[in-house]
């Protein structure tokens, strides 16, 4: 059942995206998920929703193969940050709104990459660890370059999708004792 939802949630927060980002360009900044958003405010809280309910989900399985639980705080602050985005809009004529659109973009893109960057280094599922840092250094390289486009917006969210579904999937191999 946890490989079903894993997956589905991850296909349907892909599906949504894509058709979400339609509604602008991919690769002009006037297509960033925000700006979609300030013409379609009930689209972009879905597309938040279901963006966030499909990285907790997988987070979470992936963690419960661990001892480890310090991911729970971490979502809940993502959670907020989340909340932040898809309730206050992206309009610089509202600075404060504006600001805290900002603050929670940045505050759920930081912690969930965290998160999942921690979550492979704990598995110990280094290449998707490297994989991850190194999605996520391009992403803020092309940030810095191109500003936020649709493209640069989901490369990360939809490479974490992915790689959490194989992290997720992949059986334990249990120690086998030589006797």
């Amino acid at each position: 059942m946890k490989n079903i939802i894993c997956v589905l949630s991850c296909i349907i927060a892909i599906i949504y995206s894509v058709i979400y980002a339609s509604l602008g360009t991919l690769s002009g900044n006037s297509g960033a998920l925000s700006k979609i958003g300030l013409l379609h405010p009930v689209l972009f809280a879905i597309w938040g929703i279901i963006t966030y309910f499909a990285l907790a989900v997988n987070i979470t399985i992936g963690y419960k193969k661990t001892k480890y639980r310090f991911y729970i705080p971490l979502l809940a602050v993502s959670l907020i940050g989340m909340l932040l985005t898809i309730c206050f809009d992206f309009d610089y004529d509202k600075y404060n709104e504006y600001i805290l659109h900002c603050v929670g973009s940045l505050t759920f893109s930081a912690i969930t990459g965290v998160c999942v960057f921690l979550l492979f280094l704990l598995r110990k599922a280094y290449v998707l660890c490297a994989a991850s840092g190194a999605i996520l250094l391009t992403d803020l390289i092309l940030l810095i370059i191109f500003k936020e486009t649709a493209f640069i917006e989901l490369m990360p969210i939809f490479a974490g999708y992915i790689m959490l579904c194989i992290l997720n999937l992949n059986k334990e191999k249990s120690l086998v004792e030589i006797k």
